[in-house]
């Protein structure tokens, strides 16, 4: 671990009234907003403030190949960098992991094509609660 690096204590959040109070390294404790779609802070470590992010649920989306089994290819969910250093998030946005990487048979690429019509739906409802955020409303 060098220098730069932050410890690896657990955060220990405690959550009231729609605000959670964690620790930091650079702030000491701190007590946010946090926003009623993210999904806590119980499993994240001491960081910089900076670090915080709300994130919200993954949706994801795959396809069941016959050659390569449960391939997914969607990995999406709500986020919120408020405090970040260099590019502080005015808003939600949403974070987006595409991939999906094989050599596929007529009938495995006829599954991949379903699974990415189903993560297509997927991205637009998700970009739709973003959206609703992003104007005051709740996801």
């Amino acid at each position: 671990m060098t220098s730069s690096e932050p410890p690896r204590v657990p955060q220990s959040p405690r959550y009231r009234d729609g605000t959670v109070t964690l620790q930091t390294i650079d702030h000491g404790e701190v007590t946010v907003p946090e926003p009623v779609w993210c999904t806590g802070h119980d499993d994240e470590y001491v960081g910089h403030l900076a670090d915080l992010t709300h994130n919200g649920v993954h949706v994801r989306a795959g396809a069941a190949t016959y050659a390569h089994g449960y391939t997914e290819i969607l990995d999406a969910y709500i986020s919120h960098s408020p405090y970040g250093e260099l590019h502080p998030e005015a808003h939600p946005v949403l974070s987006l992991h595409l991939d999906l990487d094989l050599d596929a048979t007529p009938e495995d690429s006829r599954k991949v094509a379903q699974g990415l019509r189903v993560a297509s739906l997927r991205i637009d409802r998700a970009a739709a609660d973003v959206e609703r955020l992003r104007n005051g409303g709740r996801a």
